[in-house]
C-alpha cells in the first residue's frame, strides 16, 4: 500500500510540474509589446512658454507631449546657460471629489490636463547642470524668471505603453 501511495504521489507531482511548464510556456509565447527606444542629443535655445499664464517664462521641449497612451522613461543629462527647472508632465485625470483635497500642480494643454513635476534642485546649482531619471508624457527645461537660455541635453530612454 505504501508503494502505491508513493507511485501515485510521484505521478501527481509530475503532472503538476508538466502543467506548470505548459502554462509558463503559454505565457512566454504570448506577444509582449516592445518599447521603442527614444535616444536624443541636442542643443536648443529657449522660446517663450506657450502655456496660458506662462507667457513670461522660457522653455525648451526635450521630449514632446505624448497623448497616445504611451510614456517616456529613461535618464537625461543636461547643462544650461541659465538656471532651469526640469518639468515632467503626466496625464491627469481629475477626480470627481477633488474639491475636498487640493489638486496637484497641473496645466491644461489642448483638451487634456497634465500634472507637472517641477524639479527645482538644479536652479540652485552654480553650474546649471544635472542628470536624473524620469518618466512621463513630456519633458522640458523651464526658466521661471523668463531669462532666455541655451541647453544641451542627452536623453536615453524608451517609449512604452501603460499597463494600467
Amino acid at each position: 500500500m505504501n508503494k502505491v501511495n508513493i507511485v501515485l504521489s510521484a505521478v501527481a507531482l509530475l503532472g503538476v510540474i508538466a502543467l506548470g511548464i505548459q502554462l509558463s510556456e503559454t505565457v512566454l509565447a504570448q506577444p509582449q509589446e516592445q518599447s521603442t527606444p527614444f535616444v536624443v542629443q541636442d542643443t536648443k535655445q529657449s522660446v517663450q512658454d506657450p502655456l496660458p499664464g506662462h507667457e513670461s517664462h522660457q522653455v525648451v521641449i526635450a521630449a514632446p507631449l505624448r497623448d497616445d497612451g504611451k510614456i517616456y522613461s529613461g535618464i537625461v543629462s543636461f547643462t544650461a546657460s541659465q538656471p532651469v527647472e526640469a518639468v515632467i508632465l503626466h496625464k491627469y485625470n481629475l477626480i470627481s471629489n477633488s474639491s475636498v483635497v487640493a489638486e496637484p500642480l497641473n496645466t491644461s494643454v489642448d483638451d487634456g490636463k497634465f500634472a507637472a513635476s517641477v524639479m527645482k534642485q538644479f536652479t540652485e546649482s552654480s553650474f546649471n547642470a544635472g542628470s536624473f531619471v524620469f518618466a512621463g508624457n513630456a519633458l522640458a527645461f523651464h526658466n521661471l524668471a523668463g531669462n532666455p537660455f541655451i541647453v544641451t541635453y542627452t536623453v536615453d530612454g524608451d517609449v512604452s505603453s501603460l499597463t494600467q
